[in-house]
């Protein structure tokens, strides 16, 4: 089951009026409380509001620390050392050219 293309309109338009803080609320919600199509319809579109309002959902925060998590990991182990010196020797020797 999902909403109509009505209910969708509706949904959005109501969702653009809320403050920004009640929208995080409702992503961290509906993050955690998805059981059907229609609550994740909902929480698309809290995601689209805030992401026009240029916030950051959950899924957003998440995946950049995720980014930030493997980029210490690599960095974390020999080899990753080696790569990331090697890295930053090119980087110094193209700006210093």
């Amino acid at each position: 089951m999902c909403l109509e293309p009505d209910e969708y309109m509706k949904m959005f338009n109501i969702t653009k009026n809320l403050s920004t803080e009640k929208l995080h609320n409702l992503d961290r919600y509906w993050k955690e409380n998805v059981e059907n199509t229609v609550q994740e319809q909902l929480h698309s579109i809290v995601e689209v509001v805030l992401r026009e309002r240029g916030e950051k959902t959950l899924e957003m925060k998440r995946q950049e620390q995720i980014k930030e998590l493997n980029k210490s990991l690599k960095v974390s182990n020999p080899f990753g050392r080696v790569v990331s010196g090697v890295k930053c020797f090119f980087i110094r020797s193209s700006k210093a050219a």
